[in-house]
This record gives structure tokens, C-alpha cells and sequence, in this order.
């Protein structure tokens, strides 16, 4: 059989039989075919702007909603190691640790935890994954889950509640109500926050080019942490309760517009800090240093009005030129509070203290695997570049032209391509 034939007549059945169903509505734990997670390297021809061919994985497993695994898929007459290599590079991009290459006969896993390979005769259930996942990343006691060694064919309302309570799990926002799509690398830095933060990390970085949408991610972050209870639950005797924090006016105003869909049937739990006296009542503020550091005829600084563990999550926008000098008095007041810090700027000789300060708690890695002589560093919890992002042909959002003034500019010499419209930098 021709591939398009082995995977309707023998890989589908099998993924199907390990628990994994082929539709949404169907199962909990489910597979999606042919998903294209970038739309291709922007590239000038003459005055014509189009695209390379995007990446596209045959298979991705999600267990309720989060990607845990890529299936590669061959014809029933190729070799599966053929495809392994492929969709090694496929689940190192979508950041997901399970990869299988399979030609409906024979089924090859790699294990990026412990990066082995090895033949299996069936495909793993989504609860065997979703355990191994936990006890890899360190998750296994603080985490109500449940290991399941049977194919679950009902819906086990307690299991689902257990997700719903477990902030990796628990659903998106729905486009319905922020306009767009999570991408692939957005996901992917939400999951590794939120793994250090039920860890117990309080010091955290994220490192993403401009235009990629790190507000989005901090809204969505805010949103499983709340939906879930997961911060609620750390102190039951009080909410939960976040500060986004900025240096300019545009910048926090944009954060504040970004979360609107906290917002519902006449309840809003967002307050701009814009000056005395402040309500202590909401659950996500959004301030400027400068507001926070205006103090009142007595010397008492706003910030001040909060107790020190009033927060339990600040989230530092820009971060590399916003939480030092005279404005860490503020940070050092919350200390007890989660602290994720938010740049695009990667790590130089002028911000070395940031990344000192949020990447503490990261483990050591090898600069470069291959170059030993480079040494090690304290990575952030993510980064997605800038060099990635052209290469992904990634749309900054809030863009008229789909974001082609800024891919395409970066391969003009001149600057933007023609009849391109440059992105403005508002777009966050």
C-alpha cells in the first residue's frame, strides 16, 4: 500500500485502538492529521513576496488538548527508521517529547527524556504517555492524575474534573473569545512555564522575538492558572491575584485590552493602578513602575498600599530594561510572588543581571552540545528568536499585511519589500 493507504488501513485503526481518538468530540485524547504548524519562510522574488513550503506533521497526538506526541508516517513497504529523523525534527519544534515513525506493520518510538529508541508493537495509551510525561518532568506527586492501563472508551467525569484542575490541562481560552488560534510555539512556552511553576520555581524568563505574542502568552497563562484554581488552591483563605507589570503607558494598556476576555457578563476582574486610592478588590492588576514608585506626602510609595504577598504572579513586560535600578525596590517588595520575566532581548553584556536573576533556577546546559569548549549556561524556561521566527514565516498578530513587512524586510537589503506595510510596535 501506497502511504495515503497505510495510514487509513493500518495506522488510524492503531492509533485508535491504543485510545487515541480521531476526532475532537469523539475522545478526550485525540489525533490530528496533517497539521502544518508554520506557513513557510517568507522569501522575495522580485517585487513578489511568497513562501517556502511550512512544516506539516502526519499525526499529532494531544492528550486532552495538549500535544504530547508527533507519528511519522511511511508507506507499508518503507523502513519506519526513515522517518524517524524527520519526525525527531518535528516534535523538537513543536516541543513535545514522544516521537513515533511508523509504516502501519512495524512502529519505532524515540524518548527525547531519555533519548532511546526503541521498536513497540502497539502504539502507547494516552494515559501511559501522559504518566511518563509527568514522572519525567518531576510533575508525578504534584499532580491529582490518575494512571488508567485500559483504553478509556466513557467519559469518566472525576478524570476530567482532575484535568480541569491541573493548569497544563486545563482548556484554552477559545478563540471565540480572543480572536485567534494559540501557534505552536506559544504553546510550547505556556507548557514550560506552567511546568515550573507547579514545580515550585518562583524566578522565571521567557526570551521571544518581538512580534511573536508574549502578551498573549501571559494572558493565556493567567487564564489556566485562574481557570483551574491552581493559584487559588496554593491559599484557600484568599484569591489568587496577579500584577502585570510595564514601564509605559501604551505598554500596559495594550496587557489590559490583551485580557478583556476575563472579563464576563458584567464582572471584570482587571484594574488599571493609575493612583491613590487602590481598590484592593480585583484579581489582575496592570501597573507602571512609575505609578507604583509615586509616594504620598508621608514618603509612602503606592506600591506599598498592597501587603508584600498580596500577588502571587507579577509578570514583568520587557524586562531586560524595566525591573533594575531604581525600579527593583518593587520586585524585591513581592518577593514571595511568582516573578516571570518577559524580553525579546537575548542574553548580552548590558542585561547579564536579568538573566542572572530570573534563569537562578534553571538547570545548566551546554551552549552548544557539539562544542563542549563553549561551556554551559542558565537557559530561560523558552526561546523562540527572531532567526526562528523568519524562518517559521511566523505573522506577528495586529499586522494588515500578514506580517510580511517584517519577515520580508529582514531579507531586503533595502529594508521592506514593495508594497509592504511595516509592522507597528504596538503589536505584542
Amino acid at each position: 500500500m501506497n502511504e495515503a493507504e497505510t495510514r487509513a488501513r493500518l495506522i488510524d485503526p492503531r492509533l485508535e485502538a491504543a485510545g487515541w481518538g480521531g476526532e475532537q468530540i469523539a475522545r478526550e485524547h485525540y489525533y490530528r492529521r496533517d497539521v502544518q504548524y508554520t506557513p513557510g519562510r517568507i522569501v522575495l522574488r522580485g517585487n513578489q513576496v511568497g513562501r517556502r513550503a511550512g512544516r506539516k506533521v502526519d499525526y499529532l497526538l494531544r492528550y486532552a488538548g495538549f500535544p504530547i506526541a508527533v507519528v511519522e508516517a511511511k508507506a507499508e513497504g518503507e523502513a519506519p527508521e526513515s522517518g524517524l529523523e524527520q519526525a525527531k525534527e518535528y516534535a523538537r519544534n513543536l516541543g513535545v517529547p514522544f516521537t513515533y515513525a511508523t509504516n502501519g506493520r512495524q512502529i519505532v518510538e524515540y524518548d527525547y527524556f531519555v533519548r532511546q529508541s526503541r521498536e513497540l508493537a502497539a502504539f502507547p495509551q494516552p494515559d501511559e504517555l501522559w504518566q511518563r510525561w509527568l514522572i519525567n518532568t518531576g510533575l508525578a506527586e504534584v499532580t491529582d492524575a490518575r494512571r488508567v492501563t485500559e483504553a478509556r472508551e466513557v467519559y469518566d467525569p472525576q478524570a476530567a474534573e482532575a484535568r480541569r484542575r491541573n493548569p497544563i490541562l486545563c482548556p484554552y481560552c477559545p478563540p471565540s473569545l480572543t480572536g485567534k488560534e494559540s501557534r505552536y510555539f506559544q504553546e510550547t512556552a505556556i507548557a514550560r512555564v506552567l511546568e515550573r511553576i507547579m514545580r515550585g520555581q518562583t524566578r522565571i524568563l521567557l526570551t521571544m522575538a518581538t512580534g511573536t505574542g508574549k502578551t498573549f502568552v501571559a494572558f493565556q497563562l493567567v487564564w489556566k492558572l485562574l481557570r483551574s484554581g491552581w493559584l487559588h488552591r496554593r491559599h484557600p483563605d484568599r484569591p489568587a491575584r496577579v500584577l502585570f507589570l510595564a514601564d509605559r503607558v501604551v505598554l500596559r494598556d495594550q496587557a489590559y485590552n490583551a485580557f478583556s476576555p476575563l472579563a464576563s457578563q458584567g464582572n471584570d476582574p482587571r484594574h488599571r493602578i493609575v493612583g491613590r486610592p487602590v481598590p484592593t478588590h480585583y484579581d489582575v492588576y496592570f501597573g507602571i513602575y512609575q505609578a507604583l514608585w509615586n509616594d504620598d506626602e508621608e514618603g509612602h510609595r503606592l506600591y506599598q498600599t498592597f501587603p508584600p504577598d498580596f500577588f502571587d504572579l507579577v509578570i514583568i513586560d520587557e524586562c531586560h530594561r524595566s525591573g533594575w535600578g531604581t525600579w527593583r525596590e518593587v520586585l524585591d517588595y513581592f518577593t514571595g510572588a511568582i516573578h516571570l520575566g518577559m524580553t525579546a532581548t537575548p542574553k548580552r553584556t548590558d542585561n547579564v543581571d536579568t538573566y542572572a536573576y530570573f534563569c537562578a533556577g534553571e538547570p545548566e546546559v551546554w551552549v552548544d552540545p557539539d562544542e563542549p569548549e563553549k561551556g554551559k549556561r542558565q537557559a530561560p524556561a523558552y526561546e523562540y528568536s527572531l532567526g526562528q521566527e523568519i524562518e517559521d514565516g511566523q505573522s506577528p498578530p495586529g499586522t494588515d499585511d500578514g506580517g510580511q513587512g517584517r519577515a520580508a524586510s529582514a531579507h531586503c537589503p533595502g529594508g521592506r519589500g514593495r508594497g509592504i506595510r511595516p509592522r507597528g510596535r504596538g503589536s505584542t
